[in-house]
């Protein structure tokens, strides 16, 4: 792995782990405060897109080392599995999070404070739960990581 690309990859590790730390924090919100003010709202949502999308670019740099290259946001994930970098299992669990973060930044209609809360309470563990599967990676399989 480049001294850049390792540096990228570590940068976007330490970043999904502050967001993750910041959505525990958030997690007090009630669905009730998350619908009656929407700058609650946007935090949570913001946190979450960025979070799957630091996971998603983690994806990207490993699958670069591995000379893969996704051709979408919907092939990382597939494709950590076929590398086995992560278990199918998991990979099952948050493959809707691509789904979700493209409703986040396209703002469609879909998006709404319950969706955002029940993401909050139920999947956040995901993101830790990542950085756990890429730590044995580095471990064992990436090149000079």
């Amino acid at each position: 792995m480049t001294k850049i690309l390792k540096e990228k990859l570590e940068e976007k590790k330490d970043k999904l782990l502050e967001i993750y730390n910041g959505l525990k924090k958030l997690q007090k919100l009630s669905l009730k405060e998350i619908k009656d003010n929407k700058e609650h709202f946007w935090a949570v949502n913001y946190g979450l897109v960025v979070a799957i999308e630091a996971i998603l670019d983690i994806g990207q740099y490993i699958l670069s080392d591995k000379g893969i290259k996704a051709e979408s946001y919907s092939k990382i994930i597939p494709l950590l599995v076929q590398e086995k970098v992560l278990p199918k299992k998991y990979a099952e669990k948050i493959k809707g999070m691509v789904n979700f973060r493209n409703t986040a930044v396209h703002a469609y209609l879909g998006l709404n404070e319950n969706l955002v809360y029940k993401f909050l309470h139920n999947d956040i563990e995901d993101f830790k739960n990542f950085l756990k599967y890429i730590q044995k990676v580095k471990k064992s399989q990436c090149r000079e990581w």
